[in-house]
């Protein structure tokens, strides 16, 4: 919209004061003359740049920043960045002033939050070259944070390698069946819940509760949501290929494209998290996709620097400055609220640290945390909430992210996140995990990680702490559940010190013949002859002899397939099977 339309939209009163700010004098009095006077002096490039000369630097970092937003000014954006709006007169500050702002040359050059567009050109020699907003990090953690009279320890946890362990405990866990899900929402059953932490390779982040369930931890839950959103693991509870190929090789580039899968399509709403935020299942609650939310959070983290411990405070202000930040409901009046509808209402800043703060808490902490992309430092106490105003709303923190403090994106964060090419693990990964002599009996090497621990599991038998003897009836009974002989040999082979025994070998190969030996083709119906002569019946007619096959003088055989053709040819012959 040009100057001149955007200014029809002003009383001419206001307008009257503009003129006055522009030098202008008291007999131009109709607003269409009004209204000119301000465009002749806006859009001539002389009178322009003497004007730009007479603000103030905020004032001109402010119509900077619209000029390179494509002339749209966000204020709360430059707010985030700059602390303040340009300075208006002091009187402004008593309510009259609230709603009756005093004018600053700012509004000319910015009218209705854009930059005319016959004023946009006539800027491009007068502007401050762009500042983007770094976000800067620390290299070390304080021992301890104070919030008002509180002071809080703080706990970080590096979890590169605890957290690419853990994706691999808990594949293998599904593979093998030692997880159920509940049946309607498809999630882990709270026994579940407690198996996973039994093998978790440092358990949750924080002490467990009395009450151990999906909604009272941290890292099975995330564990569970990402597999099943990120195509790792089926709603039903099994191993994709994807999943398979992963546990099987633990290729970067295979988790890369379930993390952008969870990323950019998973459906699973990360709201539904934080437990005290009421009014999620309201009939007039309207949110937006989860996955459009999600987005912007994963890509404002990969515009942050790597290694670095990052205030998520800080983090919140980059989301918005970047221009990453994210409506959480479709509706014009918010629906959601912290303890009370009635005096848990929230507005303005307080909505968004709430919602869209502990939003963003729940994705970096419970699953970027969980698979082992960003480490985590968080409040010791789990009461302590950061959350701005939280305690105005309820006695309790919101969710089990309201601690968070600070968050450091890793190499294998840097890697899914895009900002970097390839990924390194932080330690080679212990290939000689034991010797295999010729009886079949495997001597550990070296420790071995849970989900190490379960794959040998399943077709060994422990002997004492660092010996276990394969078992052939376990492995077969681990293929017969559904896993893969050719993986269990893998895993044998790749952790195996020096060449293989001869003997095993030869067994392993004899194995893998021995599995496709017998197929099952179908199931048959054992049928008892109860009167004499009817094994002679079912051999003479042509039709049962060929749906038919003789056990003993008193019984048949009818495959499954057939047994409806051989009841109508029993009653075509007068006979009925019971």
């Amino acid at each position: 919209m040009k100057l001149a339309e955007s200014l029809e939209q002003w009383k001419s009163d206001a307008l009257k004061k503009y003129v006055y700010l522009l030098g202008g004098r008291s007999n131009i009095t109709r607003k269409g003359e009004r209204i000119a006077f301000i465009c002749q002096r806006m859009l001539d490039a002389e009178s322009l740049r003497a004007l730009w000369q007479g603000m103030d630097d905020i004032a001109k970092r402010a119509v900077s920043t619209a000029y390179h937003n494509n002339g749209e000014f966000d204020a709360d954006a430059f707010i985030a960045q700059y602390g303040q709006l340009p300075p208006r007169p002091e009187k402004e500050s008593d309510w009259y002033g609230y709603y009756h702002k005093e004018p600053i040359l700012f509004d000319l050059f910015v009218v209705n939050k854009y930059i005319p567009e016959d004023l946009l050109p006539l800027l491009a020699d007068l502007v401050l070259p762009p500042e983007r907003f770094r976000l800067e990090g620390r290299a070390k953690l304080p021992s301890a944070t104070k919030r008002g009279r509180y002071t809080w320890d703080v706990t970080s946890v590096e979890t590169e390698l605890i957290g690419r362990a853990d994706l691999l405990t808990y594949l293998q866990m599904v593979e093998q069946k030692q997880v159920k899900f509940g049946v309607k929402n498809n999630r882990l059953t709270a026994a579940s819940v407690r198996q996973v932490l039994a093998n978790l390779l440092d358990g949750d982040f924080r002490e467990l509760p009395e009450q151990v369930t999906g909604r009272t931890t941290i890292r099975p839950y995330g564990l569970d949501v990402f597999t099943q959103e990120s195509g790792l693991v089926t709603r039903t509870g099994k191993l994709t290929k994807a999943g398979r190929t992963y546990l099987r090789t633990q290729d970067p580039e295979i988790m890369l494209a379930a993390f952008e899968k969870w990323s950019d399509s998973g459906k699973f709403d990360e709201l539904s998290r934080l437990k005290n935020l009421g009014g999620l299942k309201s009939r007039s609650t309207r949110l937006t996709p989860a996955a459009s939310r999600r987005e912007k959070v994963i890509e404002a983290l990969s515009w942050c620097p790597v290694n670095e411990w990052l205030d998520i405070n800080d983090f919140y202000r980059a989301i918005v400055i970047w221009d990453f930040d994210f409506e959480v409901e479709k509706t014009a009046y918010t629906n959601l609220y912290v303890g009370s509808r009635y005096y848990g209402e929230l507005y303005g800043g307080n909505y968004w640290s709430v919602v869209n703060g502990l939003y963003i808490n729940a994705i970096i902490w419970e699953y970027l945390g969980t698979i082992g992309a960003v480490d985590v430092a968080f409040a010791t106490d789990e009461e302590a909430s950061f959350v701005e105003d939280a305690y105005a709303y309820s006695d309790e923190p919101v969710s089990l992210f309201d601690g968070l403090l600070y968050f450091r994106i890793n190499p294998w964060g840097a890697f899914l996140l895009g900002q970097a090419d390839a990924y390194t693990p932080a330690q080679p990964e212990q290939k000689a995990l034991f010797t295999l002599d010729a009886d079949k009996r495997l001597h550990l090497l070296a420790d071995l990680l849970p989900n190490e621990r379960l794959q040998l599991e399943v077709m060994a038998e422990r002997l004492d702490e660092n010996v276990y003897q394969l078992n052939e009836m376990k492995l077969l009974t681990a293929v017969e559940s559904g896993q893969s002989l050719e993986q269990l040999v893998a895993f044998l082979q790749a952790n195996h010190q020096g060449k293989m025994s001869p003997a095993v070998s030869d067994w392993l190969s004899r194995l893998q013949q021995n599995v496709g030996a017998f197929t099952e083709v179908g199931t048959a119906v054992l049928i008892q002859l109860n009167q004499p002569g009817l094994l002679e019946l079912t051999q003479q007619d042509k039709t049962l002899t060929k749906l038919c096959q003789r056990v003993d003088n008193q019984t048949i055989l009818v495959p499954s397939s057939r047994l409806a053709r051989f009841r109508k040819r029993l009653k075509e012959k007068g006979y009925l099977l019971t």
